[in-house]
């Protein structure tokens, strides 16, 4: 005799699939569960016109997967975020500052939320409170584009890609209020980063300024996702040339800790400089683990050392504009 689906089911029992199916359908419909999409980066912004910047879909919930380019908290706490695909177009998404730790610049992410007017009136992926989880550190998402301050006239062409803004200077003085001018090329673009840089020094050195072009009032600005002085090329040869990069990288882990995790330990230290240069002179061991770094101070030149100290701390910014 064929058994009924309905009768009792024993410890660890499992239902068929028909009834599982409708008590999900029941379950979602009475808010217990709710239905999240799984999407792509690509298929949400299809979801976005490209002509009005508006969603046109407001309730589907989108879960997606991508890495961090840049990030800002604005005012009122409201912190805006780019997730790449590796080397794709970026989709903006929004949470709150108490949802929004792991959305550090190159943190490959998951999370879930639904399309609405993002803090500067275009579309953007409303993150749901606790849906932001952390699947690696350190990933890359493709090479920058260089682009000089005439190319922000119209930036339409690299919307929502990681992109360099090269050979600027920025305003002199301190950050304030979550904005700053660059110029360059006989013209002026604003580069907007997050408000907890204000009161910091804004660097005086001519610099690269990398991250993704966002539109404002009707102009185009730099989201900011990373400060490097001009010279950099400069100081990563001499780091070759003296052997560093046989032990350190600028972004990731090897032997002894990336050139951003030295800086990033730093950032709020006034004697970071002197600290700096003094290990690499002297060199020791225990500040990043047990393995002893070795003294350079009779190999590379005081000159040197001082170049290198300052390139290495410039990575600070990837720390405080992700603050």
């Amino acid at each position: 005799m064929r058994q009924n689906a309905t009768r009792a089911l024993p410890v660890g029992g499992y239902l068929p699939v028909r009834m599982r199916h409708w008590i999900s359908i029941g379950l979602v419909a009475a808010g217990v569960l709710r239905s999240v999409h799984a999407a792509s980066i690509p298929d949400v912004l299809q979801k976005v016109d490209p002509a009005t910047g508006k969603a046109s879909d407001t309730t589907t919930e989108f879960s997606v997967s991508g890495i961090v380019s840049a990030r800002a908290t604005l005012a009122g706490d409201v912190v805006l975020a780019f997730v790449q695909p590796p080397g794709g177009v970026g989709l903006p998404v929004v949470a709150s500052k108490a949802d929004a730790a792991l959305l550090a610049p190159r943190n490959e992410v998951t999370l879930a939320g639904k399309l609405g007017d993002g803090p500067f009136g275009w579309a953007a992926l409303k993150i749901n409170s606790g849906s932001v989880t952390l699947q690696a550190t350190n990933k890359a998402f493709g090479a920058s584009e260089p682009r000089g301050v005439a190319f922000f006239k119209d930036a339409s062409a690299s919307e929502g890609r990681y992109v360099q803004l090269t050979n600027v200077t920025l305003a002199a003085g301190k950050f304030s209020g979550g904005t700053l001018q660059a110029t360059g090329d006989g013209g002026e673009v604003t580069v907007r980063v997050s408000t907890a840089t204000t009161g910091r020094d804004v660097p005086t050195a001519k610099v690269n300024v990398f991250g993704v072009p966002v539109k404002v009032d009707g102009k185009w600005e730099l989201l900011a996702a990373r400060i490097l002085p001009v010279d950099g090329r400069t100081a990563q040869t001499l780091a070759a040339k003296h052997t560093c990069l046989t032990c350190h990288n600028p972004d990731t882990k090897m032997v002894g800790p990336s050139y951003r995790d030295i800086a990033a330990r730093y950032k709020d230290d006034a004697e970071a400089l002197p600290k700096v240069l003094s290990q690499i002179e002297r060199g020791g061991t225990g500040r990043w683990g047990t393995v002893p770094m070795p003294p350079l101070g009779a190999k590379v030149p005081e000159a040197d050392r001082k170049v290198l100290g300052e390139w290495i701390l410039f990575y600070r910014w990837d720390a405080v504009l992700a603050d």
